[in-house]
């Protein structure tokens, strides 16, 4: 034995040369150590980096995953042994069949023997929240170049895939205007505008509609090619609490998920608190304000794909400049003391903190998760293979069976995109192959059936079914947990698709949907002299839209009962046969055509100029705004406060929008009292609203006859400002309590509803409330085309003060000054989730391109 020790140390001394590299160190590379005070390596820097460590280390792969929303290369790198990067396709098989449970329990257990686990480490998804990015070389180095024992375990028992940077583009933007303002009293600032294009913060709000592109790309490789066991997300949180959140997360429990996901969170959670402990790292805590009700993070989605999804978030600095805590000023966001808890034993104390402690923290804490998956490799494989199989069982032998989705509905196209995006998470769904009774309603051929026997049973389970969040007791919100983000996300239901809940097995012939046959459709080969598009499909919108801007002649039926109300029409030729091929090569638009229509009895239209208002600061709900208005080519001018003082300004707009921007934004520029704490200041050329002139500007504006749209917390600034006869009642309402929820409004006929069904679904969260009253002058009037019913408004979510919403409206349509005033209180557009509203929002730009 004594003999062979000189032959290991040799093959030990070849292999490590072999394998271990010579990359220089992020510091040399950067000329700066990442963490460094008032330093940080912009994302092309790293990017540069990462595909350097592929060149000179056989234990890094690097891989572009596709384009961000700016045209950015979205990157990860594949971190093993050298051996494993060899056979990547033969243990992403091995991951793919056991995740799906494709194979017997007996070759499970073979495949796991032979698999390596997958754990993705995800960073930098929120811009501002830099520090994982800069951790990621320091990572992707020891990964690299160590080769102590510790080191070689990892890379020998699992796949370790690192993304630096989940939203590349604002990664970009946060480090730009980091040195921009560096030196400055703006210092540590935030971006006076979103740091993702369309979703700022809520890039992390879109894991299962999946509309961003950054989303897609990574959702692909999670669900779609690598199968990963563990999954990590790197966030960072406020200043003046804990240091280091990691789970377990607080009650309550998003309802279906398999035991097995918790207890395996639960596991990797208590293991980096307990190797954080031993390296003294102060203020590791757990459970607080970070629960486990929800599905749409990256973290969170992961549950529901039986991926044990571990949140990080480390108390911030001012992006890279410290910060200095009092001892006093330390909280829990629990009991707002700063005392030892059984979840944090260990509580900080206070004083300097910075970006390198961040990282630091990170940077141990991510160790801490691979060693535990390398320690566990076989056992986390197994248990993957364990949760799909139970719940492809469980979904047999348990209601709901099924959900079915009618094929023909109102909008048949949003049906299929709803079906689109069901099939990007990896959820299996089959279309009828012939027409069905079940129970007693009947489906067509071509519906779409989503078993619950599946892998993925949670999911389809948590996308479909009506949420109801634990009953949150009778005291005011002060007084009860809320959700930290939504109480509801049925997803069909925002969307406006209708879907059937299967309560028994039933036996039909069925074949595989193809997800690249969704959203294609044939267009007629010839059309007779009118094309007709249904103001029901959205995509109708996006179309003459198009066809306006070229310069096509639009009418629109405002009365004549000889096509729907509301229907667009315009005079087939061949030129326009040639738009709409190319329209629909973008999105499928689907036609009716008639050879004879009393176009004289229609309103010709004309295009429109829309003025979008962009306050400062972070306006998701303009970015979303925006995004929609992008994807269905409605063309918009991003308007700021200074623009309301431009020569021509009433001129050059037919209508504005407002939303997302409170009274004192849209006035002075300043966030509302409650949320100033939360606020930075920003650059003069970044800050005030549009003041008393831009008043008297909208006011003006009014007076040429023009309209005016206020949605979400816009409307009280409208209600306000330009003394129109409407009450908000949500900001007198006592208790009521509605935090994100999907609540039943009823729909009249108005030119804002067209296309719309008697009663819709719409998201609701504290939102404005209208109670309107008879205007005091002949020159105002007003109506409610949306409103509230008697009863029974829950759909899904939460609840509570009902009584105080019953036949109040939601939106209300009024002529003030000469012109109109829309205002529209709940979020129609929420996070681009909520199509079954967009159209309200749609009518009213179109309601101005009539020619008078």
């Amino acid at each position: 034995m004594k003999k062979n020790i000189p032959c290991f140390l040799i093959f030990l001394f070849i292999y490590t040369l072999l394998t271990a590299s010579g990359l220089e160190t992020p510091e040399k590379f950067l000329g700066f150590k990442p963490g460094t005070d008032r330093q940080l390596a912009h994302y092309n820097k790293i990017k540069d980096y990462f595909l350097k460590a592929e060149q000179e280390s056989p234990r890094i792969k690097t891989i572009v995953i596709g384009k961000t929303t700016l045209n950015n290369d979205m990157i990860m790198a594949v971190i093993s042994s050298p051996e494993n990067i060899k056979e990547l396709d033969k243990y992403k098989e091995i991951s793919r069949k056991l995740s799906l449970a494709e194979v017997t329990g007996t070759e499970a257990q073979k495949l796991a023997e032979q698999g390596k686990a997958i754990v993705f480490i995800n960073c930098n998804l929120h811009s501002s929240e830099i520090a994982s990015s800069q951790m990621s070389m320091e990572m992707l180095y020891r990964m690299a170049t160590d080769d102590s024992p510790e080191t070689l375990k990892i890379l020998n028992n699992i796949i370790f895939v690192l993304v630096p940077s989940v939203n590349p583009d604002g990664q970009i933007m946060t480090v730009e205007w980091y040195y921009k303002q560096k030196g400055t009293p703006y210092e540590g600032s935030d971006t006076p505008y979103l740091y993702h294009w369309y979703a700022g913060h809520d890039n992390n709000r879109d894991w299962y509609k999946i509309n961003l592109k950054e989303t897609a790309n990574l959702t692909k490789q999670l669900y779609h090619e690598f199968f990963p066991q563990v999954l990590v997300d790197e966030h960072q949180m406020g200043s003046s609490g804990d240091r280091l959140f990691i789970p377990p997360f607080a009650d309550p429990p998003t309802p279906g998920l398999h035991p097995l996901m918790w207890r395996t969170v639960n596991l990797f959670g208590s293991r980096i608190a307990f190797d954080l402990e031993k390296l003294n790292f102060q203020g590791v805590a757990s459970r607080g304000i970070f629960m486990g009700w929800w599905i749409g993070a990256l973290d969170d989605s992961a549950w529901f794909h039986n991926v044990a999804g571990i949140l990080f978030e480390g108390a911030s600095v001012r992006l890279a400049t410290p910060i200095y805590i009092e001892p006093e000023e330390v909280s829990s966001p629990v009991s707002r003391k700063n005392e030892e808890r059984v979840f944090s034993p260990n509580p900080w104390k206070g004083g300097w903190w910075r970006l390198g402690d961040i990282v630091n923290y990170d940077f141990h804490a991510t160790l801490s998760v691979l060693n535990t998956a390398a320690n566990n490799s076989q056992e986390l494989l197994m248990n993957s293979y364990k949760m799909a199989s139970d719940n492809i069982n469980k979904g047999k032998s348990e209601a709901p069976f099924a959900y079915i989705v009618p094929k023909n509905q109102r909008d048949s196209l949003t049906v299929e995109k709803f079906i689109h995006t069901l099939t990007l998470s990896n959820i299996q769904v089959y279309s009828l192959d012939k027409s069905i009774q079940s129970g007693n309603q009947f489906f067509e051929k071509g519906s779409y059936v989503v078993p619950l026997a599946q892998p993925y049973r949670a999911f389809v389970k948590n996308i479909f079914e009506y949420q109801r969040y634990p009953e949150i007791g009778s005291g005011s919100k002060e007084d009860v947990t809320l959700p930290y983000d939504g109480a509801g996300w049925t997803l069909h239901l925002g969307m406006g698709v209708d879907a059937v809940e299967a309560a028994k097995t039933f036996d039909a012939p069925m074949s595989p949907v193809d997800p690249y046959s969704l959203m294609k459709k044939s267009l007629p080969e010839s059309w007779e002299n009118y094309i007709i598009f249904d103001p029901a499909v959205n995509n109708s919108y996006m179309a003459v839209s198009v066809l306006m801007k070229k310069g096509f002649p639009v009418w629109r039926n405002y009365s004549d009962s000889s096509i729907p109300t509301g229907s667009f029409v315009t005079a087939n030729s061949p030129a326009c046969g040639s738009v709409l091929k190319e329209i629909n090569e973008y999105a499928p638009i689907l036609t009716t055509t008639a050879s004879n229509l009393p176009v004289e009895k229609y309103t010709k239209l004309k295009t429109f100029k829309l003025g979008l208002y962009q306050n400062y600061g972070e306006n998701m709900e303009e970015g979303w705004a925006r995004y929609v208005l992008d994807q269905f080519k409605i063309d918009y001018e991003t308007i700021h406060p200074k623009d309301f003082l431009k020569k021509d300004f009433i001129k050059k707009f037919d209508i504005l929008v407002f939303l997302g921007a409170s009274t004192s934004e849209i006035e002075s520029g300043k966030p509302p009292k409650k949320w100033e704490m939360y606020y930075s200041p920003l650059p003069p050329e970044y800050s005030g609203g549009i003041g008393e002139e831009g008043l008297k500007i909208l006011e003006e504006f009014l007076k040429n006859g023009k309209t005016l749209v206020f949605m979400t917390s816009s409307c009280d600034y409208a209600i306000g400002k330009l003394k129109l006869p409407v009450e908000n009642l949500t900001t007198t309402a006592r208790n009521l309590i509605c935090p994100g929820s999907y609540l039943k409004v009823e729909i009249k006929e108005s030119d804002l509803t067209f296309g719309m069904p008697d009663t819709a679904a719409m998201f609701f969260n504290d939102s404005p409330t209208f109670k309107t009253s008879l205007p005091r002058s002949i020159e105002q009037d007003r109506r409610t085309p949306v409103v509230f019913g008697k009863s029974d408004l829950l759909l899904s979510g939460t609840l509570k003060g009902e009584e105080q919403l019953l036949r109040k409206s939601v939106v209300a349509d009024i002529s003030s000054g000469g012109g109109r005033v829309i205002l529209v209180g709940p979020d129609i557009i929420f996070r681009g989730q909520s199509e079954g509203t967009y159209k309200i929002l749609f009518n009213a730009l179109f309601s101005v391109a009539k020619i008078k």
